[in-house]
Parts: structure tokens; sequence; C-alpha cells
């Protein structure tokens, strides 16, 4: 793992990510990313919203860097 960057959280909880880090992670204006928590590091990624399962484009809820629909949601709790 390379020595990072250091950066402060704004009062309104925004952080900038530095810009050679956007460029070795090919991230532009506007694109999503997917943040999440393992083992007490943030983990940010670049990423597209849409279900790990079935591919639905509208995700409902983010586990750990997985989306699931509402749909693919129900099923997993009905196992």
């Amino acid at each position: 793992m390379g020595k990072g960057n250091k950066g402060k959280i704004d009062n309104l909880g925004r952080i900038v990510i530095p810009k050679t880090i956007r460029k070795a992670l090919d991230i532009d204006h506007n694109d999503d990313i997917s943040m999440y928590v393992e083992n007490n590091q943030l983990i940010i990624t670049k990423g597209h919203k849409s279900c790990d399962i079935c591919g639905n484009k509208k995700v409902d809820v983010q586990v750990k860097d997985k989306f699931l629909c509402s749909k693919c949601l129900k099923t997993i709790k009905s196992l």
C-alpha cells in the first residue's frame, strides 16, 4: 500500500479526494463512487450502482462493496 495523502473533513462532512488519487482510479467529475468500512478503514472505490445479484439499476442497500436491490434483499432475508 502506498503512503497516500492526508486530508481534513470540513464542517459538512466532506473531504477532497486529491487529483493524483482521482487520476489513479480514473474518477471524473460526477462519477459514482462506493464507500464502505472494512477493518476500521474507509474504503473508497469507483463504482456503478447496480444490484450485484440481478443487475437492477435501482439499488436500495450497500453491504461492504456489494449493492443490492430490494427484491434481492428480500430474497436473501427469506433464506
